[in-house]
């Protein structure tokens, strides 16, 4: 935040940098994106964020210092965790959560000390092996053990770092990292009022699934395979440029047999008349696209154990997100459909919602430090933080 109390959130995009100042009424003050093009590494990402803040700054007359950075990676590692507590005699729970998170620390300082953690989300308390509880039950008494489980979300520690050293450098603070793919999610199913909901988050080189059932997170699974494989896939069979399948990628658009040229770029139009001259089928193309989502649903239900996540999944609604699902917007798409959801659809978001999904989860978590940056002053923090 700068002098003038806006919430500031840049959501550090794989293809995409999205930035937006909000004030306290959430009301949108100042909001920018711009692509990128270029991939090899990072440097394109900062130079656009150097252009975006410098145009904020203008029209504020002020000095934008705090950040909240919103961000996902092909390397996002998730964790599912238990923890038990077996007592002498009864005590009131809030007494028994210190040690139960002062060990989750222990554990990932031991185990995972590569990774940052963003979240820690609780799944479900279990009092004396009996009494289950999907909210943290702060007043209750626990006689004889008490076990949570927990759900937490990381990035590679040297991700995190590379990029608040950058950060650092414009003379910017971040003052919470969130993963857009989740708190998108987590946004989006409170809007939905759906008891079964899952969402399948298709971004650059990365492919995430987050399942909810009356709003509580039950399931979440990633594998490093994104939109990035849909180009080169149709590169390689098409024989074309990277450039040329993303362009042609992207005019998968509405038409039931043929692409719709409305809208088109004359840019656009021109190269995918180019292409289309080539002899290339359109009935292919579009197998090798469905080919490949398809391919990706079925490595993130494998992984999350299929016969397992059948059952979970089954009379859902799956909705597809993140600019990798974009192929599918106003367009008429099958999938083989093995784990009976109730429907398939793609889920319209804009760069400003995106945004302010993490100002959302920013006050939500508000002042709450991470676990394993701050020694004291932290769990009677963690009781509000799984209140909410």
């Amino acid at each position: 935040m700068g002098k003038k109390n806006y919430f500031n959130v840049i959501d550090f995009g794989s293809s995409k940098i999205r930035f937006a100042s909000f004030d306290y009424n959430l009301d949108e003050k100042f909001s920018e994106s711009i692509k990128i093009y270029t991939n090899e590494n990072l440097q394109s990402h900062f130079e656009i964020i150097n252009k975006i803040i410098k145009k904020a700054e203008k029209k504020f007359s002020d000095h934008i210092e705090d950040i909240i950075l919103i961000l996902d990676s092909a390397q996002l590692f998730t964790i599912d965790i238990s923890l038990i507590k077996h007592l002498d005699r009864s005590s009131k729970i809030n007494k028994l959560y210190e040690p139960l998170i002062l060990e989750l620390d222990q554990i990932i300082k031991l185990h995972y000390d590569k990774y940052y953690l963003s979240h820690i989300i609780m799944d479900k308390c279990i009092i004396d092996d009996e009494k289950i509880f999907e909210e943290f039950p702060k007043d209750k008494t626990v006689d004889n053990n008490l076990k949570i489980d927990f759900k937490l979300i990381c990035f590679p520690k040297l991700f995190i770092k590379k990029i608040r050293d950058e950060f650092i450098k414009f003379n910017l603070n971040i003052i919470n990292i969130f993963c857009s793919s989740y708190i998108k999610s987590q946004s989006y199913v409170k809007k939905l009022s759906e008891n079964k909901t899952s969402f399948l988050d298709v971004g650059l080189r990365r492919s995430s699934i987050f399942f909810f059932e009356n709003e509580k997170l039950k399931l979440i699974e990633t594998i490093p395979i994104g939109g990035h494989h849909i180009t080169t896939d149709i590169s390689k069979v098409f024989k074309i440029s990277e450039v040329d399948a993303e362009k042609l990628k992207k005019s998968f658009n509405k038409a039931e047999t043929e692409f719709s040229y409305k809208n088109k770029t004359s840019e656009d139009t021109m190269v995918i008349h180019e292409i289309i001259n080539k002899n290339i089928s359109v009935d292919l193309l579009k197998k090798v696209i469905l080919y490949r989502v398809q391919e990706i649903m079925d490595l993130i239900f494998k992984k999350s154990n299929i016969n397992n996540s059948k059952n979970v999944l089954e009379g859902s609604n799956l909705f597809l997100i993140g600019e990798g699902s974009k192929l599918f917007n106003n367009n008429s798409f099958y999938l083989d459909d093995r784990f009976g959801f109730k429907s398939i659809n793609y889920y319209r978001e804009s760069d400003v919602q995106i945004c302010k999904c993490g100002l959302e989860n920013h006050k939500i978590n508000y002042e709450i430090p991470k676990i394993i940056n701050k020694k004291h002053g932290i769990f009677e923090k963690f009781f509000n933080f799984f209140d909410k």
